[in-house]
């Protein structure tokens, strides 16, 4: 009797604690075979494994995969894998980077089909950024017009990951069009503070007189981009804030882990309104293991009102 698909998974998985040569020939085995669903996860041991041998066969197996790829690798895992394997490597193949941009697979649904070969798409998105392909602004740029959402939210932190100050008007003119999806303008605001942060800055706190979902989206870039000159920006946005602006503020100045951020925050616990206090404890609970900070917060409730003590304290608990 063959062995049972459950038990080759568990087999493969077992490797990558301990690689030995007979297990790596298994390896090597499943790669050459047509379940996407092994090849996936021994594609995932051969990205944590230094076995220049079995990198060389992921190509190939990507390229099995994608003959009848719905029936051999449904959800796309197979091909997703071998393009974060040869990531991890350092590899550049055009046989899995060039073919996995375009790929398309829809399969079927109840009342229809979903493509879902997005999330490949997206992570050979960022091969062509990580690689510093001669052509990855114009491939990432048209992933960023992609019907589906992880796929344009890859390009937009790919378009981050190139290093490129000419990526910069792309990603403002991607943020200032919009998307329906959060995902998306989040990985262009992080993009835009990673490339160049003096100037981005306050081309994305312009969007902090936006909407409310879209002013929260800047609000937090913001803090985890963790800039000095954020601070005074956020604390503006948070002054006469109360409800989901308050909160985010609040989070989005933690975010920062800068000592005039969580000092702002710390005297909000002391001596701020009782929804102020909530919401800057509730912040800073975002860190609570970290013992010196819960210590800091917890001396800051000391003048504060015995039912709104304990409830701040216990926060850190």
């Amino acid at each position: 009797m063959p062995p049972r698909l459950e038990d080759r998974l568990a087999a493969v998985e077992r490797i990558a604690a301990a690689p030995a040569a007979a297990e790596l020939a298994l390896l090597r085995q499943v790669l050459r075979g047509k379940s996407g669903l092994l090849i996936a996860a021994a594609a995932r041991v051969v990205g944590e494994i230094p076995v220049d041998e079995l990198v060389d066969e992921l190509p190939a197996a990507f390229g099995n995969l994608l003959e009848r790829p719905v029936e051999r690798d449904p959800g796309c895992r197979g091909k997703v894998q071998i393009a974060r394997a040869l990531i991890e490597h350092e590899r550049w193949s055009a046989g899995v980077f060039e073919r996995g941009i375009g790929h398309v697979q829809r399969e079927p649904v109840w009342g229809g089909t979903v493509d879902t070969a997005a999330e490949l798409r997206g992570i050979c998105g960022i091969a062509y950024a990580r690689f510093a392909r001669h052509d990855a602004l114009e491939v990432i740029a048209e992933l960023l017009t992609d019907k589906e959402r992880a796929a344009r939210a890859a390009a937009a932190q790919a378009l981050g990951d190139s290093g490129r100050p000419d990526a910069i008007p792309l990603l403002r003119y991607k943020a200032l069009t919009g998307d329906d999806e959060p995902a998306v303008l989040a990985a262009c605001f992080s993009s835009l503070l990673s490339l160049a942060p003096g100037d981005s800055l306050p081309f994305v706190a312009r969007f902090l007189d936006g909407d409310a979902e879209c002013a929260g989206i800047a609000a937090l870039a913001l803090g985890e981009a963790r800039l000095e000159e954020a601070i005074p920006v956020l604390r503006r946005w948070c002054e006469g804030a109360s409800g989901d602006q308050l909160r985010v503020g609040c989070l989005a100045l933690a975010l920062l882990r800068l000592e005039p951020a969580t000092e702002h925050l710390l005297e909000l616990v002391r001596t701020g309104e009782p929804a102020d206090a909530r919401a800057a404890a509730r912040a800073l609970a975002t860190f609570k293991a970290d013992p010196t900070l819960g210590d800091r917060v917890k001396r800051a409730t000391a003048r504060r009102e015995t039912a709104l003590k304990a409830e701040l304290r216990a926060l850190f608990t």
